[in-house]
């Protein structure tokens, strides 16, 4: 990455980062992150994320990235697992076991229905 020295070469920074963003979105219709700083990996953020990664090959689900992301602050919800869907607000899912993972791929991913009992609210 070229080194930013001034306001023009972060606006062009800017415009780089959002016109990747956008050519993702064209790819993949959903974009899962899964949680997994030390407190999501110490209740189970990895399984979590395998199980997805799974599911995702298993079923061959092209339109769905899936990706690691950091601590979000939510250490008792752990893990937290949040679905982006193309045109739709992102859903935050909280306490999110494999068990759980599989049925937010099943009713969420290919059903395109928010498993209600599993969203945190308010973040």
């Amino acid at each position: 990455m070229d080194r930013i020295r001034s306001l023009k070469d972060l606006e062009k920074a800017k415009e780089k980062a959002l016109q990747k963003e956008r050519e993702n979105a064209q790819k993949n219709r959903f974009q899962v992150s899964v949680s997994l700083g030390s407190c999501g990996i110490a209740v189970g953020a990895e399984e979590t994320f395998a199980t997805l990664e799974q599911l995702i090959k298993q079923k061959g689900a092209s339109g769905v990235r899936l990706k690691k992301t950091g601590c979000i602050g939510l250490c008792s919800l752990e893990p937290i697992v949040q679905v982006i869907e193309v045109d739709h607000p992102p859903v935050t899912y909280g306490k999110v076991t494999p068990l759980v993972a599989r049925h937010i791929f099943q009713e969420h991913i290919e059903n395109g229905l928010v498993l209600q009992e599993h969203v945190v609210e308010n973040i």
